[in-house]
């Protein structure tokens, strides 16, 4: 972190950025001491509350919402890792409010990247892909009955890097869904471009990228949506990401939505 001035003199906040063993016991007017709080959970827990201010504000209006994420990574072998993800939103897959469930198999498919070696599975790799199941809860068909919609996915994922140290990532999905009874598929394309950064010890990685889909129960591109946000590793098996996305309906009427989003990953 760094020093902040203020009207008595600098807000030292430098400690949120050290080692839990640099961060010294605090005292109370009386000399008792207080225990240590670990680094990570102070992250945590001013990341959860400043997304709970923002999020309530957008909330107000009548075209914004939360988009509340939990994601577990477990590495299985050098070529594969196991992924869980479950989704709390309202507009984002569905008219209604909605509980998405995930589980996915990544399957690297190239070798190990050699220019740009990181820590990071996705980043370490030129070509993958994606396989998995997705069950939603409380979507709506047409007639606005509540339904629940299955789905099968499978993705696959290259990237290269530019100057600059950016790396750009392409990825092509396919979800093969069954909502209700009716069987139809989304075809959707993502363009993104990344950076990493270290501050303080720490990896930040800010992104921003714009996907495509395509529906067939309209036969047209129903929606194009945009992520903008940093991706920050707050210990070796934690990361939190905080993003603003713009999405924008055509297919069946339009409409415009703006989301604040803050997924939670554990990495093991």
């Amino acid at each position: 972190m760094m020093s902040v001035e203020s009207a008595h003199g600098p807000l030292v906040l430098r400690s949120l950025s050290q080692g839990p063993e640099n961060i010294p016991a605090l005292s109370d007017e009386r000399g008792t001491v207080r225990p240590r709080v670990s680094q990570t959970y102070v992250r945590l827990a001013v990341a959860f509350l400043a997304w709970l201010v923002v999020a309530g504000a957008a909330q107000a209006a009548d075209a914004s919402e939360a988009w509340p994420e939990v994601s577990f990574y477990k590495d299985l072998s050098p070529q594969t890792r196991l992924f869980l993800n479950a989704a709390y939103a309202e507009g984002k897959e569905s008219d209604t409010r909605s509980l998405d469930l995930a589980a996915y198999l990544d399957v690297s498919l190239k070798p190990f990247r050699k220019k740009l070696q990181t820590e990071d599975w996705q980043g370490n790799r030129y070509f993958w892909m994606r396989i998995g199941y997705d069950r939603i809860f409380k979507a709506t068909d047409d007639e606005a009955a509540e339904v629940s919609e299955d789905r099968g996915i499978v993705s696959f994922h290259a990237n290269a890097q530019v100057p600059a140290e950016i790396i750009l990532e392409a990825r092509v999905r396919a979800d093969l869904r069954w909502i209700g009874d009716d069987y139809s598929t989304r075809y959707r394309f993502r363009l993104e471009a990344n950076r990493e950064f270290t501050v303080r010890g720490h990896k930040v990685v800010p992104y921003f990228n714009i996907e495509w889909f395509y529906d067939t129960r309209y036969d047209g591109w129903a929606r194009t949506l945009y992520k903008l946000g940093p991706t920050i590793t707050a210990g070796p098996h934690f990361r939190y990401e905080i993003y603003v996305a713009h999405q924008e309906d055509r297919l069946p009427s339009k409409s415009d939505l703006d989301a604040l989003g803050l997924n939670l990953k554990w990495y093991y």
